[in-house]
């Protein structure tokens, strides 16, 4: 059989032991750690399209970009989950196709691994960072082989499926440099440049304020295992490679533990396929000298297995992940919830009221993108009193708290006991089988100003609200220099939320629209103040800090998060033009294979939030 021929095979039979062991876990298993989030993300870009502003999580963020510009719309297609089976499959055979290239027989065995594992990675449910990865690995096995164009467009649809992958492909690439003449390496470096230029600015134009937390364990895991693999690698033939690889991942990881960022530690996250990585430096080495041998793989399966096997233990037995759970809280909030305030709903460790709340209607404070919790929601991360927690519902405009039974976020501990014990302020108005709701004392409406403001209705991507005069108020929603109000003036407050400016009376509506001169603000980061005829004369509303927002260096331990930068300043925009945006469609349910399909809430039929009516209540 010649060498090409059992190349093929090899890798036809890698992809397909992956597939199937991905099939069977995605249709037969438990949802992911990250399914809801993508359930959510899918149900936004079906409803709104292609929108890059939502208010239902956070209030309000900018969406996609900076996350997966490529995933959602394919899975729109072809369902999460057959795209989750087919990425996986794909990077299973580029895998097996870059290592054989690069090391012979020497790659059987890790490459056989790297499919179990990638396999095995459907329990996370990092599905737009599993496509990215089999873009990258595909555009380096294009790269190995000279096809410049090829390398130029995976590497391209890598980073639009996850910029984390495509960051990966780019510390292989550059590990690998070291043993290419320049001149081989000046043109794909060139394309690595000018894609990493575009995300740089596409950054500027939607810049994400949330900064992942990288824990100092997490840290010192990731370096020490780069430190092994770099000295397994020391001064072993054809390993030269893989030691520049252990270098610069070490490096990054470094890097990305000392700038606080939205990357933070999700750069960890090659740990889910240490095993492969692993049995690769050992085989170069001839697997001696066996005792380390059986060390270091016993140290790399127990690395890489231990979060995929959290995971499936915690979903397997978890009740919130079925709508039914939810839903005598639903019922109270669409009897009682007017469209002036959110819901705080205390986070459970799979989230899935990130997708149940928003799909019914009710935007929540919170979230499933842990970098977004940074630094609006720190105060949950450290001491939490009665004080910082009632200052922080007010701050976000919540009107009720939902306690689950089920089991919580390790960041909902502190709040959860808070209130259990019976000192957070908040007062029982409901109780069912599985969730307490609380309500806020006093709470702060999503408008606030001169008189009595109300919303009159919030959509996904605008606000419409009901102002008794002329003055400045303000709408608890982040700001973005894309925001436009007819007749009237948005600026940042010193909190980042949002200030609007009317010169009279009326309503008025506040949507999210691309235009030239918001992308220009967004980029110069120098926006036009609000004039005084504008304000009809108003000053400026004061500045609210952050709670619990200082600066992070270093993580305090395994279940604390570092702190985070308060808020920059204030801008202003001038008043443009208000534009129409899409409406927003009906709820949707997760139907087998990963697509969804319109379906009202069990208990009750509410419209959507954009035609709730303040004065219906």
């Amino acid at each position: 059989m010649s060498l090409t021929r059992l190349r093929s095979n090899q890798t036809v039979a890698n992809a397909v032991a992956a597939g199937s062991l991905a099939a069977l876990i995605a249709w037969a298993g438990p949802p992911g750690t990250d399914f809801p989030a993508h359930v959510f993300q899918l149900d936004l870009y079906l409803r709104q399209g292609f929108e890059l502003w939502n208010n239902d999580w956070y209030a309000g963020r900018y969406t996609f970009v900076g996350y997966s510009l490529l995933y959602y719309p394919l899975a729109g297609l072809l369902g999460i989950k057959l795209l989750a089976v087919l990425s996986i499959t794909g990077s299973a055979a580029a895998f097996t196709l870059l290592t054989r290239q690069a090391w012979d027989g020497l790659s059987v065995w890790p490459a056989r691994a790297f499919a179990l594992a990638a396999a095995a990675s459907m329990l996370s449910a990092a599905f737009p960072y599993g496509l990215g990865l089999a873009l990258s690995l595909a555009a380096l096995v294009a790269l190995s082989r000279g096809h410049l164009l090829w390398f130029s467009i995976s590497a391209a649809l890598a980073f639009a499926a996850s910029p984390l992958a495509f960051l990966f492909g780019l510390v292989i690439a550059l590990a690998a440099s070291g043993s290419r003449p320049l001149r081989e390496t000046l043109r794909p470096a060139a394309v690595g440049a000018s894609i990493c230029l575009v995300g740089i600015v596409l950054g500027r134009l939607y810049p994400d304020p949330g900064r992942y937390p990288f824990q100092t364990s997490e840290l010192l895991s990731v370096l020490c295992f780069c430190a092994v693999g770099a000295a397994l690698s020391w001064r072993v033939e054809r390993a030269l490679i893989l030691q520049r690889f252990f270098v610069v991942y070490g490096a990054i990881c470094l890097l990305s533990y000392a700038v606080p960022s939205n990357l933070g530690g999700n750069v960890a996250r090659l740990r889910l396929v240490a095993m492969p990585i692993a049995l690769l430096a050992l085989s170069l080495r001839r697997w001696r000298p066996l005792p380390v041998t059986v060390a270091v793989l016993a140290l790399a399966l127990a690395w890489n297995a231990s979060p995929l096997a959290y995971s499936l233990l915690r979903s397997a037995r978890d009740p919130s992940i079925s709508r039914s759970y939810w839903a005598p809280a639903l019922g109270f909030l669409h009897r009682s919830l007017t469209p002036s305030y959110r819901v705080e709903v205390v986070s459970t460790a799979d989230h899935w009221e990130a997708v149940y709340f928003p799909e019914a209607g009710i935007p929540i404070a919170r979230g499933w993108f842990r970098q977004d919790d940074f630094p609006e929601n720190a105060v949950l991360y450290g001491r939490l009193t009665p004080a910082s927690y009632l200052a922080w519902l007010r701050g976000l405009a919540v009107r009720y708290v939902v306690l689950p039974d089920a089991t919580l976020d390790y960041s909902s501990r502190r709040e959860a006991a808070l209130l259990r014990s019976g000192a957070s302020g908040l007062a029982v108005v409901m109780r069912s089988a599985h969730e307490v709701v609380y309500a806020v004392p006093s709470p702060r409406p999503i408008v606030s100003g001169p008189g009595k403001p109300r919303v009159l209705a919030l959509g996904g991507d605008e606000i419409t609200v009901s102002l008794p005069r002329a003055g400045v108020y303000r709408i608890a929603i982040h700001y973005s220099p894309y925001f436009t109000a007819a007749g009237a003036c948005v600026e940042e407050t010193g909190d980042g939320m949002s200030e609007l400016a009317v010169p009279h009376a009326g309503t008025v509506r506040i949507a999210f629209t691309e235009s030239v001169a918001g992308a220009l603000a967004a980029l110069t980061g120098r926006k036009p103040a609000c004039s005084a005829e504008a304000r009809g004369g108003a000053p400026r509303l004061g500045t609210i800090t952050r709670t619990g927002a200082a600066h992070p260096r270093r993580a305090l331990s395994d279940e604390h998060q570092r702190d985070q930068p308060k808020a920059n300043g204030s801008g202003a925009n001038g008043c443009v033009p208000r534009a129409e945006t899409r409406p927003r469609g009906r709820p949707w349910k997760l139907k087998r294979g990963g697509r969804l399909a319109g379906r009202a809430v069990p208990g009750s039929t509410p419209p959507t939030r954009r035609r709730r009516e303040a004065s219906s209540r």
